[in-house]
């Protein structure tokens, strides 16, 4: 398995449980949390164990590469090229409907959240993009 897989998949692991968490619990209980120091503390400790997995991971797969060089091919940067042209429009349309269309019906926390979810889902559809593009047939173009 290729280095950057590897990281993708860390990347897979460590973000979506956390998150996925705590968007359920925001669908589920929207009215849970109620102060606006509960809500930036729920989001920090899900935000500080996305980070600290992250982080983990990325160590324990650094000593395993220990001397290996990291190094881009082609192959490298086409997948990485077409799974971020794809997160980008997902991004893109997320923050459309956050900053053009919801304002006009919701405030404060709906747009937060909701924005919060767009960079989510981009940087999942990213990675995920990316793992496929390892385990897919190799394509020569963009």
């Amino acid at each position: 398995m290729s280095s950057l897989e590897k990281r993708a998949w860390l990347t897979l692991w460590s973000q979506c449980p956390p998150y996925l968490v705590y968007f359920l619990v925001q669908a589920v209980w929207p009215n849970w949390l109620t102060t606006f120091q509960q809500r930036i503390a729920c989001l920090a400790v899900v935000a500080g164990v996305h980070a600290i997995a992250y982080v983990i991971g990325l160590l324990w797969m650094k000593r395993q590469e220990r001397g290996e060089p990291l190094l881009l091919d082609e192959r490298d940067r086409a997948i990485d090229g077409r799974a971020t042209r794809t997160a980008y429009f997902v991004m893109l349309t997320g923050m459309i409907v956050v900053g053009v269309v919801m304002p006009f019906s919701d405030s404060g926390w709906k747009l937060t959240n909701t924005a919060l979810f767009a960079i989510v889902l981009a940087e999942t559809v990213r990675y995920a993009l990316i793992v496929a593009g390892y385990r897919g047939t190799p394509r020569l173009a963009h």
